[in-house]
């Protein structure tokens, strides 16, 4: 959210100083020459360009972020799962070989594929 707000903050300042750049060139405009100069509004332009560019790029680079942490999570919990799948094979295998488990859970387990 702090750079939403930095973007936020730096959009406010690019259009305070493009409104303040605009009466400038209007009032300039109106004394005589009738011409607008083209750097300004070039300058205008590749400003606001600019902030849009670094408005999608914070978008995006937040839904990567969020897919990044569901992947993280995913993998995880897949770890655990299988980890957990894990413990209970060799705790089979020790019941096995010490000969406190039943024939009946052995003939099943090796049923499995």
């Amino acid at each position: 959210m702090n750079a939403t707000f930095k973007t936020a903050a730096l959009l406010a300042a690019t259009c305070l100083f493009l409104s303040v750049v605009r009466a400038d060139t209007t009032e300039a405009g109106e004394s005589g020459s009738g011409k607008a100069p083209g750097a300004m509004e070039k300058t205008e332009n590749a400003i606001e360009r600019g902030a849009k560019a670094t408005a999608n790029g914070i978008e995006r680079g937040t839904k990567a972020a969020v897919r990044g942490v569901k992947r993280g999570a995913k993998a995880a919990a897949g770890g655990i799962e299988r980890g957990a799948q894990a413990t209970g094979r060799a705790a089979h295998k020790v019941a096995r070989k010490t000969g406190l488990s039943k024939t009946s859970d052995t003939e099943a387990e090796s049923t499995k594929p």
